[in-house]
């Protein structure tokens, strides 16, 4: 992960969330670590989690090299399926933190339509204190996702991702921004 703990501070000091939605989660080394900046500031938080656990276009690409050369395989297909869930699963429990760190076993932008419904139907408190997006990393893909999480975000909230030096998330990203008005 490339989220560092003086940006998390940073937001949790900011926004004293209740509620910290991650948008591609992997493994789960961001929201473990966010988790745990949570838990020092003894912050009452959740941490919720949204992906698919099957990879991106990229590392489905990558998967067969990556075997041949013996590196480190993104998916670590058992039986055709990725098992990028089984350990993140795994990572979230060997860190202590499955009271605070939530999966919802969707696409981002599924997985945020379900937050906003069962929010308006009131089986959900608030939205999205803070939206940290790390998901599809594809042009104009992340463009959709940036929409649908600023018409979630809670107002005052923090809508930050990762992966800037991509060349299609800091064009979709400056689309977004000139929409909105806002500053990169």
């Amino acid at each position: 992960t490339h989220i560092t703990d003086q940006v998390i501070d940073e937001v949790l000091g900011r926004v004293k969330p209740r509620f910290w939605l991650e948008l591609g989660t992997m493994l789960g080394g961001s929201a473990i670590k966010v988790a745990r900046r949570i838990e020092a500031q003894g912050l009452d938080c959740a941490v919720v989690c949204v992906d698919p656990f099957c990879g991106d276009v990229n590392m489905h690409h990558w998967e067969l090299e990556l075997a041949k050369s013996g590196g480190w395989r993104f998916l670590q297909l058992r039986n055709g399926r990725p098992t990028i869930f089984e350990r993140f699963a795994a990572n979230v429990k060997a860190a202590g933190l499955t009271h605070r760190i939530h999966p919802i076993h969707a696409t981002s932008i599924v997985g945020m339509r379900f937050l906003e419904r069962i929010h308006q139907i009131g089986y959900l408190s608030g939205l999205p204190d803070v939206i940290y997006l790390d998901s599809a990393h594809e042009a104009g893909e992340t463009l959709l996702e940036l929409r649908m999480a600023w018409s979630i975000l809670s107002p005052g909230g923090v809508l930050m991702g990762d992966d800037w030096d991509w060349v299609a998330v800091r064009r979709d990203v400056q689309v977004f921004t000139d929409e909105v008005g806002v500053d990169v």
